[in-house]
């Protein structure tokens, strides 16, 4: 099963959810099995069920809470990586 870690920032004109509110949003899609929110890293690892399709779902959901990813590191488990 392919994990994520993905590095965010907080951008400094916006007023963004808490960490832990990214984590919730990313536990309710269907292909996501574990999301934990580490604030002191300002890093959320998620463990998925797929491929990219599903990680950029993953990407999408962060982006919209008002996050910007700053990277993403630990990817496993794709075919033909």
């Amino acid at each position: 099963m392919p994990e994520v870690h993905v590095y965010v920032t907080k951008p400094q004109d916006k007023d963004v959810p808490a960490l832990e509110d990214v984590e919730n949003a990313l536990r309710r899609l269907n292909h996501v099995s574990e999301a934990k929110a580490y604030p002191t890293y300002s890093m959320v690892s998620v463990s998925f069920k797929g491929g990219r399709n599903e990680e950029a779902e993953i990407e999408r959901t962060i982006e919209e809470t008002g996050y910007e990813i700053s990277r993403l590191s630990g990817r496993e488990g794709f075919a033909g990586e």
